[in-house]
């Protein structure tokens, strides 16, 4: 992985927002270790853990678990299989996997850095991929979500995980691209 600026170290302001939040998604507020495990993440050591750590830690664990557990916790980050669009080879990349009922949603947000992730140009030359999220690997084709269909995926997103608006903040003018993963054949 190539190593970029740290999106935090920018001065973008960040407004305060309550330990446990309300989540629309969950229904609830955040629980304290969900809280807490954002707040971690969002920091500079969890910028740090997830950029250079969590993707090697993923790549071993999620397989061995049949894609439940990863560096992040239960049922989060799965293993996404795409074609090079230049290679043609299978390129492996554990990412954040949101199910909004009507597929998984796939952040192209890397990090906050101010290039798009390899995953997602992968993506739209070659919208299929396998997935290895919550069960054994399965064939799914990649939408890019534009217009009303991505902003209420961003809202979806952000709920998830707060640290995607930081990360939108800090990689503009790029726009994050957002997929909606659904199985083929379903």
């Amino acid at each position: 992985m190539a190593n970029g600026p740290c999106p935090y170290r920018e001065s973008i302001t960040i407004y305060p927002m309550s330990l446990r939040r309300e989540s629309p998604l969950r229904g609830r507020r955040l629980r304290l270790d969900e809280a807490l495990m954002e707040r971690a993440l969002m920091s500079q050591a969890g910028y740090q853990f997830l950029l250079h750590l969590a993707p090697r830690i993923d790549k071993v664990v999620i397989p061995r678990t049949r894609g439940r557990l990863s560096s992040a916790g239960f049922d989060k980050v799965g293993l996404v299989t795409t074609t090079g669009a230049k290679s043609g080879q299978p390129r492996t990349q554990p990412l954040v996997l949101v199910d909004d009922g009507d597929g998984l949603l796939a952040i192209g947000s890397n990090y906050g850095r101010p290039k798009h992730p390899a995953w997602s140009a992968n993506l739209l030359a070659q919208p299929e991929c396998t997935v290895e999220f919550m069960g054994p690997p399965a064939q799914y084709r990649a939408e890019l979500l534009t217009g009303d269909a991505r902003a209420s995926a961003w809202a979806t997103i952000t709920d998830f995980y707060a640290g995607y608006e930081r990360y939108r903040a800090s990689c503009a003018p790029r726009e994050i691209r957002v997929f909606r993963l659904r199985p083929i054949g379903a």
